[in-house]
């Protein structure tokens, strides 16, 4: 037993290890430090400190730790299969092949570098040479549990039988849009916030048209000309898009943020919220002409995006606003020491989100307390909306930035917080994240909604699966952890690019902080991304650029073709669709149904929702990749829980 205060060398490296075994890896850091602060050439020390920051995640720290533990004479197949593990982690998947092979050319026999080397080789998609090396491990060492883990994907995640091609290609077209965000030397933080975007079908033409928020003159907050109009873009056919803001009445007022889209007084034609700091917006679309009346909505100091649900199921639509921080112009704080920065939301007071009720009479009511919303104050960017446990009532995911997620679990028209229960105020590390856009679609096919979030550098866009009984963390077990931890993302969204049947994951990228680049080893700018889903198991599939400071983001089929668009906005620049031009796809359907039904092709199911990523609502079609199948069974559960079966749909319609 080690006694209190024993400073031993040997004593200070078997409590720093007691310690990580135990979980307490913060103490077991601390212990660590001391103890190569004390004994600085010691090898054993050093590795063990880097052991314990790289399961921390301090990727760079424990680099450092290793690479001196090497330097000092700690063996060298130790050493590299550390560095190994680590840049695996962070996705430098070149310098994590690097490390393996060093690792085993020093120890040929040692079996868990061969398995670290297949694990790298499956996420690359080079599977035979994975297969080989996991084989290769399980022969040294049998019951090396992560190869034969690899061995089964690596066999299972053959090329499809029918051939169908899994890759996907996007066409780069710019809009003449141009998102203004209004930089000033001052760093108002609702400047790098700006961006989000609606698709949805304003005139019954049956195209989708665009609609993106923009910014205002800061500080006064007023849109002062025509570059600052929120605007809106026609569907002319043929990806042609014209500007009819001022016949549609849209040009908007204040810095808008976020948009959502719905038919909230049922008459037939899709009715819009922008919300915004300083200035919400509701608007009534009357047959293509869209009217602005408050009707029971207030302003909010800064709201971000909004959510529509048929929350107490009497069959209106009902409006969930998302707000983020209490700030105002005047409440601009300085931050940063030698050099101005965008200041971090502690700097900031918590607010409470808003929950409008629909009176059916054009008008709406302040439920928020009533429903049990108010009483819980975060720091919300988005929030994505879905009937998780299965009861026939929607529920609501709020993603905060750097607090606790909120999940608001629908309880009979009231709601109970409970993140914490259901697995989703935090990440697998017990830690608040930087939570930006949401989403909460069925990745894996199980019938159940699962949940993505993006987050900024480091900390990955956690992926939780729905089991249930809750939700459980597979960021890193799906693929998306190595694929996420170094980007930082804002706009997301789960949706079948390549039509295989299988959701796949696109974001929009990039830091919040323009001068990050001058103080840390992090880029600002970042291309869009795309990972395509293979069977639940996540890869990457296409970077789409140039880099950009991307924000806002939704996925339609903005040409009837079948196939899943894309479109981002970017803070100072034009506005881009990403045209599926992908090869070898698979056949699709897609089918109409009101804000909160649950559809259903064949074994897949969508929920159709108006909220998510970030800033982003849209109202589109449910769309289902069907593979190789040319007909689906479909089913309809609509929000009153009445099932309309459409019986056997041929396919691409």
């Amino acid at each position: 037993m080690l006694e209190r205060g024993d400073s031993s060398r040997g004593s200070r490296y078997l409590l720093g290890l007691c310690y990580q075994q135990m979980g307490e890896l913060g103490k077991a850091e601390t212990v660590l430090a001391a103890l190569v602060a004390k004994e600085p050439k010691w090898a054993p020390g050093h590795y063990a400190l880097g052991r314990v920051l790289f399961v921390e995640g301090k990727f760079p720290e424990a680099l450092r730790a290793t690479g001196e533990a090497e330097r000092l004479g700690e063996p060298v197949a130790r050493t590299r299969h550390l560095v190994g593990s680590i840049e695996e982690e962070r996705g430098n998947w070149a310098a994590a092949l690097a490390a393996y092979d060093a690792a085993i050319k020093a120890a040929p026999t040692v079996s868990e570098a061969h398995s670290g080397r297949a694990s790298v080789l499956f996420k690359l998609t080079r599977l035979a040479e994975a297969r080989s090396a996991a084989a290769e491990a399980l022969r040294l060492t049998p019951k090396n549990e992560e190869a034969a883990r690899i061995l089964r994907q690596a066999s299972a995640a053959q090329p499809a039988a029918d051939g169908l091609v899994t890759d996907v290609a996007f066409e780069r077209r710019e809009l003449e849009f141009v998102l203004e965000h209004s930089p000033t030397a001052e760093k108002h933080v609702v400047s790098t916030m700006a961006g989000g975007l609606a698709v949805f079908d304003f005139d019954n033409d049956g195209l989708l048209d665009l609609f993106f928020t923009n910014g205002a003159e800061l500080p006064s907050l007023k849109k002062t000309g025509p570059k600052y109009w929120n605007r809106l873009y026609k569907n002319m056919g043929g990806l042609r898009f014209v500007d009819v803001t001022a016949e549609a009445g849209l040009a908007g007022e204040g810095f808008s943020i976020g948009a959502a889209a719905a038919d909230f007084d049922g008459d037939g034609w899709t009715d819009l919220f922008v919300a915004g700091a300083g200035k919400n917006l509701l608007y009534r679309n009357e047959r293509g002409k869209f009217t602005l009346s408050p009707r029971g909505i207030r302003d909010e100091k800064f709201a971000a995006g909004g959510a529509w649900l048929d929350y107490d199921l009497d069959g209106r639509l009902d409006l969930f606003v998302v707000n983020y921080l209490d700030w105002t112009p005047a409440f601009s704080k300085r931050c940063g020491e030698r050099l101005r920065v965008y200041c971090h939301p502690r700097e900031f007071m918590p607010t409470a989100n808003r929950l409008y009720r629909n009176l059916g009479d054009g008008t709406f009511a302040d439920g928020s307390a009533a429903a049990g919303i108010s009483g819980h104050m975060g720091k919300a960017m988005s929030a994505a909306v879905a009937d998780v446990d299965g009861d026939g009532r929607p529920d609501i995911f709020v993603a905060n930035d750097a607090l606790p997620n909120f999940f608001f679990k629908n309880a009979g028209g009231k709601f109970v917080e409970s993140a914490l229960a259901a697995g989703a105020a935090y990440n697998d590390m017990g830690k608040p994240i930087s939570s930006m856009g949401s989403d909460m679609r069925d990745y894996d096919n199980d019938g159940r909604p699962d949940l993505i979030f993006t987050a900024l550098v480091g900390e990955t866009f956690p992926l939780f699966r729905n089991t249930a009984a809750g939700f459980r963390d597979v960021t890193y077990p799906s693929g998306v952890g190595a694929l996420t931890v170094r980007r930082s993302g804002w706009g997301v969204a789960l949706a079948d690019l390549n039509n295989d049947g299988w959701k796949d994951l696109v974001t929009a990228n990039s830091h919040v902080t323009d001068t990050i680049e001058l103080t840390r080893s992090e880029k600002y700018k970042e291309p869009n991304m795309v990972l395509l889903n293979a069977g639940g198991k996540f890869r990457m599939g296409s970077e789409l650029t140039p880099a950009a400071a991307y924000r806002g983001l939704a996925v339609a089929d903005l040409d009837g073709d079948g196939k899943l668009d894309i479109v981002t906005s970017a803070l100072g620049e034009h506005a881009v669709i990403w045209k599926n031009v992908s090869t070898g796809s698979g056949h699709w359907l897609e089918v109409k149904a009101p804000i909160g039904s649950r559809v259903r092709a064949g074994n897949q199911w969508q929920e159709v929702t108006a909220g998510g990523s970030y800033g982003s609502g849209s109202f589109v079609p449910a769309h289902f990749g069907l593979g190789a199948a040319t007909e689906a069974d479909v089913e309809i559960v609509m929000p009153s829980g009445a099932r309309k079966a459409l019986g056997v749909v041929k396919a691409s319609r």
